[in-house]
This record gives C-alpha cells, structure tokens and sequence, in this order.
C-alpha cells in the first residue's frame, strides 16, 4: 500500500490471500461441503441421521469451526418437523445450535410446526461456530416429526407430482475451520 501524502489518495497493489501473514485469527483455513441431492423420507418421531447428508473436517490446535446447514423440506401442513445439528468426535456425539431444555419441549436447531401447502418445498438453515478442539469432526443433521402419521421428505414437496410446475432441490452442509 502507498500513501501519497499530498493527495490523501491510496493506491493499492493486487494482493494474493496466500501472500497474508499477520493475521494470526479469523483467517478461513479450509471449507468443505457436503451436497444432498437425492429425496429422503421421514415418519419418525424421534430424532434420526439423514442418510448421506454429513460432512467431516480435520481441525488444527484450537481452532474453530463454522458451521452452516441449508435444508428443503416438504412437510404436510399441520405437522412439526424439527431438526438438530450435531457433531461426532471420535465416537461421541454432541447436539450444538440447540435450544435449552425446558419441561416437555423439544431441544432443536431448526423447524417447528409448518403451515405449507402440499407443493412447497421450503428453506430452514442455521449457523454456528463451534469449538471442538483439534481432530477430525463430522457435522450432519437429524429430523423428527410430531406425530407418525406425517411423512416429511427432504429435497422435495410432500406432493411431488411429475409436472413441469414441480421441483426437486438440494441442500448443504458447510463446514469452515477458522483460525482461533
């Protein structure tokens, strides 16, 4: 950078994120995604893993890691779909993003009761940054309905009709390692 004392002007060379030094924290390390594009179903009502739909990072020292879930849903209407966002280390596995517990009502990340019509495939999303400390973590989602006789699917209307007017869409998990 140069300063042109007269002017006030500053002019800047190109720079390269590669080329940084200095900054010792926030820097994004690495990001990695996992894509769902296939449909799943769900009449369950306790909380279950998607299938497929997980992605694992391997982090460095004290490091964080942010966390960021995008997921489609086609529920019926008058149903409750909740989901949770959890990770697993070394075997063990932890609920992040979640709500305190309180008498009956359900810890979640994400969802609650939905009013959608039968063609709709809404959008539901959280982010978190989590501190797992150093090793490898895999972050993915689990969902649940209020009541077993509701099917909620992901990446597809609860209708799902073969029409030019109908839609089949994808969902993500990111995960970025961010310096501590």
């Amino acid at each position: 950078v140069t300063i042109n004392g007269t002017s006030g002007l500053v002019t800047a060379t190109t720079f390269s994120g590669s080329n940084l030094t200095g900054i010792d924290t926030g820097k994004v390390l690495q990001i990695l995604q996992a894509v769902k594009t296939d449909t799943a179903s769900t009449a369950s009502t306790s909380f279950g893993a998607i299938s497929g739909f997980s992605q694992a990072i391997t982090t460095t020292g004290s490091n964080k890691v942010l966390v960021r879930a995008n997921i489609k849903i086609g529920t019926p209407g008058g149903n409750c779909l909740l989901l949770r966002l959890a990770r697993t280390t070394s075997g063990s596995t932890s609920y992040i993003s979640i709500g305190d517990a309180s008498s009956n009502r359900i810890q979640a990340s994400m969802g609650g009761f939905k009013s959608t019509q039968p063609w709709q495939i809404p959008a539901d999303s959280c982010e978190f940054l989590d501190s797992p400390s150093a090793g490898t973590h895999t972050y993915f989602l689990e969902w649940r309905v209020s009541t077993g006789s509701a099917t909620s699917y992901i990446n597809r209307s609860q209708r799902d009709e073969d029409q030019d007017h109908a839609a089949r869409t994808a969902s993500t998990i990111t995960v970025m390692e961010v310096a501590a």
